[in-house]
């Protein structure tokens, strides 16, 4: 039987990958996909070692790694929506950058720092605005005038333009807030669950599960943050995975599968016009 303590763990690992993914959904909406997510987030969690290491204060990291993330995504920002290179290019050239400037701000020795300390007051907050921001998103998206023009925008990019509507500033505030949000996710991951460390790889592909989390979720904020935590979940039972004999290379992949698998079916509902993805992605 599924305790509740196992599953308000879950939410506590499954934080990184939604909050990550609910600042993807917002870009996503707009028209424009970010595959840097996982390089944000790595800068992110660097960063957040740093300034934590310097200011002995792990809510101070998190903004830290927030200010890394929404460093990165200012690159991101300026090559596809200012100088309109390929967005698919530059996602992925953000993932190398993110992580190669992540691993080199490490080099300085900023490797270890003061944890943010489970269920604290702090990190009890971080969990009640990652519960919250679904619905809020939701909200934004759904039930007010800048989340009409957020969906316009990403139904018909022309017609928007046309219509007068604010195309560029729009994906500008959405993919900052997207690279801010991986930016924090990363900080997360670093300051809680590593217990405030860094190492190279320590977002070990997380970031694309957030990027998946926004398919599976089919693109609205509830969906993403049962994805997401469904996910969680699965990370956080790959130890019981193993008691039961599966072998660890497996077990420790089951996460990743299973989002493969699902992607799948979820790339044969998306042929219904029901499902279909924001039109300008």
């Amino acid at each position: 039987m599924v305790s509740f303590e196992l599953l308000l763990a879950a939410l506590s690992m499954a934080a990184p990958i939604m909050i990550a993914a609910l600042g993807e959904l917002l870009l996503e909406r707009s028209g424009r996909v970010n595959l840097g997510v996982e390089g944000m987030m790595a800068f992110g969690a660097s960063v957040s070692i740093m300034v934590t290491s310097i200011s002995d204060s792990p809510v101070i990291g998190l903004l830290g790694g927030l200010a890394g993330g929404f460093i990165i995504s200012s690159i991101y920002t300026v090559a596809v929506l200012a100088l309109r290179l390929d967005q698919i290019v530059v996602g992925l050239l953000t993932v190398f950058l993110g992580i190669g400037l992540a691993d080199l701000l490490a080099a300085t020795g900023h490797t270890i720092a003061p944890a943010l300390t489970p269920w604290s007051p702090a990190h009890m907050t971080i969990i009640f605005l990652t519960l919250a921001a679904p619905a809020a998103l939701w909200i934004l998206l759904y039930k007010t005038w800048v989340g009409v023009e957020v969906r316009a925008i990403g139904t018909d990019e022309l017609a928007a333009r046309e219509r007068g509507l604010r195309v560029d500033i729009i994906r500008t505030i959405a993919a900052l807030t997207g690279g801010a949000a991986a930016g924090v996710a990363g900080a997360y991951m670093a300051l809680t669950i590593y217990n405030g460390k860094y190492f190279s790889g320590l977002t070990a592909g997380w970031g694309w599960l957030a990027i998946g989390s926004v398919i599976l979720g089919f693109w609205n904020p509830v969906g993403v943050a049962v994805a997401a935590y469904s996910i969680g979940l699965l990370i956080l039972l790959r130890p019981y995975t193993i008691s039961l004999g599966v072998p660890s290379y497996i077990a420790h992949a089951t996460p990743y599968i299973a989002v493969l698998l699902a992607l799948i079916i979820v790339s044969r509902l998306a042929r219904s016009p029901r499902w279909k993805p924001p039109q300008t992605l």
